[in-house]
């Protein structure tokens, strides 16, 4: 199983991310802030756009192949909010890929190209009862953000999840 950056301008990685990204809002619809039927509508340059920054900050999104057909059973995003903290989003295995090492590849990926990026934290969301995932992230050096910690326009619990934050480097 191989990790591969998307590239937006590759229009099989634009389907590729489409398929997998809405197997995953119908699959686990509670884990994502979006909805299947939203994006369901989306076109190939909603698509596009989305593979090349989130919310206008620069990003990238990996994925696993585990198959011949070349359909992706996983998926992360990165983004880079500030010059030194980088947020990663989205992950998601497919139920029949799961424990098989693939959010372990994801997350060097994704963590990869967050130092690279010359980003000293990485943060990221995890649903309260996702026990497996923090789990992994704290075996990762992720610690939980206590309320009183998280910047003033984030609602502490947000959508029934916690945060995690890894410190590559002292902030300056």
């Amino acid at each position: 199983m191989a990790v591969q950056q998307l590239d937006p301008t590759n229009a099989a990685h634009v389907a590729q991310f489409s398929v997998i990204r809405l197997r995953a809002l119908q699959t686990d619809p509670a884990a994502f802030d979006s909805t299947y039927e939203r994006e369901l509508a989306f076109g190939d340059d909603e698509w596009r756009a989305r593979l090349t920054s989130f919310a206008r900050h620069q990003g990238a999104v990996f994925a696993v192949f585990a198959d011949v057909a070349n359909a992706p059973v996983g998926i992360v995003g990165v983004v880079l909010n500030k010059p030194t903290d980088a947020t990663i989003c989205g992950m998601w295995v497919a139920p029949e890929s799961r424990r098989r090492g693939i959010a372990t590849q994801l997350l060097d990926s994704a963590e990869a190209w967050t130092v690279e990026s010359g980003a000293a934290t990485a943060t990221l969301w995890v649903h309260h009862s996702n026990n497996g995932a923090q789990a992994l992230y704290r075996s990762r050096g992720y610690e939980l953000v206590e309320p009183d910690n998280l910047p003033s326009n984030v609602v502490d619990a947000c959508c029934g999840e916690v945060c995690m934050r890894l410190l590559y480097a002292a902030v300056s």
